[in-house]
């Protein structure tokens, strides 16, 4: 088995965050793909060869493709070779220019959740059968809940008092429900609730400006983007988390992580997030409206002993379902079933 990766990613902003120190250069093809959509053409025409040489001289079986740009290359590269494509994001199914031509070019498809796979069912006609839900996973020995110790050390670490609740919030990106979370708590009038926003992003200023003008100063952190250790020591110092979108990726990585480390999850039921979130792991929330938000807010915070129960399922669900190796299980099976099927019909 070979990685290809984008070897571009995190060369032109400071929001992506570089692939290669999260991939192990064992895995490297023995052609290099330089696999970015920030390729120029030469670079595009030189991966389309790069990948036709490999796929011909190692005697690929299986090319898996995660993003339109790749499904494009393993296309016109050609071969016999069965091909599999996972759509990760919402926005990957909308009817575009060249999608149809694509889409005959996979032998099978993976969605992240069953909502996207009925969209690729009705919208693109691919048959059910060949059309797979491998759901998010997460490393649940990384994230993993407190230890009472942990979270002092995590409360003392970003200024959050001991006794008071902190709902937290992961991804500074746009559309994440920042300012419906702050509405919500400005709604609820005099609280103990504190709030902790990680991460950074182009609003940053904006929000901060918007917590001065609700008057949320003192109750509300913003660490900044963090990662490794810190970020988990800032899961330590929350007692639950809100989530408004599963992300960029339909992983919903962001309440798993949060489940993982035994949080309840306050999520907006929306994509892959109605599938996870429910009232045995979390606290559904109807909708991003102000009022929703805050209900499901004064709703975990009125039962403390029903949000950690919440949270110790939550932590059952993804070591019983969402791991990195259920999720390579269920893929496995999807592979095996495409090859299976191909040599069926070729024997036939």
């Amino acid at each position: 088995m070979w990685l290809a990766y984008d070897r571009k990613r995190g060369a032109f902003n400071e929001y992506e965050e570089a692939a290669a120190p999260w991939v192990d250069p064992d895995f490297d093809p023995p052609v290099p793909l330089t696999l970015s959509t920030k390729s120029s053409p030469i670079e595009y025409v030189r991966d389309v060869q790069r990948m036709r040489r490999l796929v011909k001289e190692e005697e690929v079986d299986i090319v898996h493709m995660h993003m339109s740009h790749d499904h494009g290359l393993a296309a016109l590269a050609g071969g016999r070779v069965a091909r599999i494509r996972t759509f990760h994001a919402e926005r990957s199914l909308i009817r575009r220019f060249g999608q149809s031509w694509l889409n005959r070019r996979a032998d099978a498809v993976i969605a992240r959740c069953h909502a996207h796979r009925q969209l690729l069912v009705t919208r693109f006609g691919f048959p059910m059968d060949r059309v797979h839900v491998i759901s998010g996973s997460i490393n649940s020995e990384r994230f993993a809940p407190a230890t009472n110790s942990e979270r002092c050390k995590a409360r003392a670490h970003f200024a959050l008092p001991l006794d008071v609740p902190v709902l937290g919030h992961v991804a500074l990106i746009d559309g994440r429900g920042q300012e419906e979370l702050l509405d919500a708590a400005t709604a609820l009038g005099e609280s103990a609730l504190h709030i902790m926003f990680v991460g950074n992003g182009r609003r940053e200023q904006a929000l901060k400006q918007r917590i001065d003008n609700a008057g949320l100063n003192d109750r509300v952190r913003l660490t900044g983007y963090l990662r490794g250790g810190e970020l988990l020591e800032a899961y330590a110092a929350m007692d639950a988390a809100f989530v408004a979108q599963p992300g960029n990726d339909a992983s919903a990585r962001a309440a798993l992580e949060a489940m993982a480390s035994g949080l309840p999850v306050l999520g907006v039921q929306t994509g892959a997030l109605t599938e996870l979130v429910d009232d045995a792991v979390g606290y559904p929330v109807s909708d991003r409206r102000v009022d929703s938000v805050a209900s499901a807010i004064s709703k975990w915070l009125t039962a403390p002993s029903a949000a950690d129960t919440r949270g110790r399922a939550g932590r059952a669900h993804v070591i019983a379902e969402r791991t990195f190796q259920r999720e390579a299980e269920r893929t496995i099976t999807a592979y095996e079933q495409v090859l299976r099927e191909r040599s069926t019909r070729t024997a036939t």
